[in-house]
């Protein structure tokens, strides 16, 4: 499915919906700042999710080599590669989950399109806020479908997601009898907050805890493996002068190999919990301002600026090391 990443803006209507569209100078500046990175927020997230699946073709790759076949192809690794792309077989899940086992290429698609329909609603929050017309993806059209293979998804949160969905497709329906923005907040402020959660969980247990430790283990055994092998063949056998040499270079060298490879681990899990964190004081504002419209007020100005400010520092931190930490994908030999 193609997205279309020029017209999504993850943090600008964050600004619009909490500023309430007041039009000073400040808050057109900190609209401005926001639109800056807001594109940004989205392609970080979406190198989070694509991670998943390049880190099931990375623990692949890290199958110790066994002896080939007459083709020289190492077959445990080209059929853990082809796992990471190929149904297996459906299983029930927990008694409230969904009925779904995917493999990691779904996940990842899953994952960046359940994240499309938070950043759809905060668009169409902006939308509503500064009186212009309503966008709607058609990739929402099916949201559901893809939300079952989230990992470990439950039913009520894939309910959540679908009503804001269908929200959107509501207003987008309805331009001329438009909901209000304080309709939006509080109509939806229970399904964002329940729906955040249980997007979150699913990027723990899928990504934080699933792929990169999975990764990380299969990253361990291979260094030990090779390393203790090397180790072992050189004590056994009499290695002088250069041998030596040698032998001490290329174990130190393996070494900070796997090191550096743990490290990049841990901080890919950082930034997806990074992430999170954002998300979740997005969906902590949203629960402030549905309570200040409840009471039949406004919120304030000075205070949303000092929000957008943050945002900008966390998220622009954020893209940076993403682009640091997110450069090579694994390409998949198997068809």
């Amino acid at each position: 499915m193609v997205r279309q990443k020029l017209v999504i803006k993850m943090l600008v209507p964050l600004a619009l919906m909490l500023g309430g569209c007041s039009g000073s100078s400040l808050d057109i500046e900190a609209a401005k700042n926001l639109s800056k990175i807001g594109q940004k927020a989205d392609i970080a997230f979406e190198k989070i999710a694509n991670d998943l699946y390049q880190s099931c073709l990375r623990t692949a790759n890290y199958t110790p080599l066994q002896s080939s076949t007459t083709e020289g192809i190492n077959q445990a690794r080209v059929n853990a590669e082809k796992s990471c792309s190929e149904d297996e077989q459906r299983e029930q899940s927990s008694l409230n989950g969904v009925n779904r086992k995917t493999n990691s290429k779904e996940a990842s698609l899953a994952l960046n399109n359940g994240n499309l329909i938070i950043i759809s609603y905060l668009t169409a929050l902006g939308q509503l806020a500064s009186d212009d017309l309503i966008n709607y993806d058609p990739e929402l059209n099916s949201i559901q479908d893809s939300l079952v293979e989230i990992p470990g998804i439950q039913t009520d949160v894939v309910d959540a997601g679908t009503a804001i969905a269908r929200f959107l497709f509501r207003v987008f329906s309805e331009q001329e009898r438009r909901s209000t923005l304080k309709d939006a907040v509080l109509e939806n402020d229970r399904s964002l907050r329940f729906y955040i959660d249980g997007f979150s969980e699913g990027i723990i247990k899928g990504y934080i805890n699933g792929a990169l430790e999975t990764e990380e283990i299969a990253v361990d055994n291979y260094y030990r493996q090779y390393l203790g092998n090397l180790i072992n063949t050189v004590n056994s056998s009499n290695v002088e002068g250069i041998g030596v040499v040698l032998r001490d270079k290329t174990i130190v060298e393996l070494d900070r190999e796997w090191k550096n490879t743990r490290l990049e681990i841990v901080e890919k899990q950082k930034i997806a919990e990074e992430y999170i964190e954002i998300l979740k004081r997005i969906a902590k504002d949203h629960h402030e301002i549905k309570e200040i419209y409840q009471k039949d007020k406004n919120p304030s100005s000075t205070e949303i600026r000092q929000k957008v400010k943050t945002y900008v520092k966390d998220v622009d931190e954020l893209v940076q090391r993403s682009n640091k930490f997110f450069k090579h994908n694994v390409k998949s030999k198997s068809k």
